[in-house]
């Protein structure tokens, strides 16, 4: 099987533990480019936070952002949006403040929260970019956002998780890190983003590899041909998965690449 589209996750996945894309992965995607493959990155990120990545593969396709409630061509325009209702939006935040919980919506592109802690200084250092304190959030007539984000302690996430998912049935509730919980339109995920980019591109499902590590890719990852996660992905992460690959750390993005894009390339190419 030739495959002509390569969907990436990006923080776990494509970056190592130090936030970095080695040169190996880098030259890896390189080399598919140069294959005519489509390389798409698919994130919880923003565009903002995103970007930076995108433009250190020097790609040129259509990017999803905000758990695939955003979709981007080269030029920054905006193919694909869905917010969530601002009403819900506000319940959400009311119901963050009153259990203590560190909550931030992404709004024009920018983080946004309440008030800057020690939550949202990790999350500005692991991201890249400052966000904007806005007290006065809840005054804000509408919040138009993509997405809501909660950080929640790793032992607490799952009964926060369960309790949101009966009080807010109609939302799209997953995790993208332990100890992220991510809130988006109920018909937005990264399965439906790959699926709109890869309508646009006129490739078959068959024909997409998605590379990807937390509940948040699960779609991508069962709408794709081959479906991989990386070693250092979450159970039920691996378990909707075709193929286990190396962990990010051990460039695991990199292998795949080299042995279901490139290798199949050549043997194809020798075969004719």
């Amino acid at each position: 099987m030739y495959y002509k589209l390569l969907a990436l996750d990006i923080d776990d996945t494509i970056l190592n533990d130090e936030q970095k894309i080695t040169p190996r992965v880098k030259s890896a995607v390189q080399k598919a480019l140069s294959l005519g493959v489509y390389v798409v990155l698919c994130t919880g990120r923003t565009k903002k936070g995103a970007l930076r990545f995108y433009n250190e593969l020097e790609l040129d396709t259509l990017f999803a952002v905000s758990g695939g409630a955003q979709i981007y061509n080269a030029t920054g325009a905006l193919l694909f949006q869905e917010y969530i209702d601002t009403s819900i939006v506000k319940e959400l935040l009311s119901f963050a403040y009153g259990k203590n919980i560190h909550a931030q919506v992404y709004i024009d592109g920018e983080l946004v929260f309440k008030e800057r802690n020690a939550h949202a200084e990790k999350y500005e250092r692991l991201y890249g970019f400052p966000g904007i304190e806005v007290p006065d959030i809840m005054r804000m007539q509408n919040i138009n956002t993509p997405k809501v984000l909660f950080v929640v302690e790793e032992d607490k996430i799952a009964a926060v998780q369960e309790k949101t998912g009966k009080l807010f049935p109609r939302l799209k509730i997953v995790r993208s890190k332990p100890e992220y919980l991510e809130f988006v339109s109920p018909n937005v995920n990264k399965g439906s983003a790959l699926e709109f980019i890869a309508s646009y591109y006129d490739i078959k499902r068959e024909r997409i590899i998605a590379i990807g590590d937390s509940q948040i890719d699960v779609p991508m990852i069962k709408y794709a041909g081959l479906g991989v996660a990386v070693k250092n992905a979450a159970p039920d992460v691996k378990k909707a998965a075709d193929y286990i690959c190396a962990s990010n750390t051990d460039e695991g993005a990199a292998d795949v690449i080299e042995k279901y894009i490139l290798e199949d390339f050549n043997e194809i190419q020798a075969e004719n």
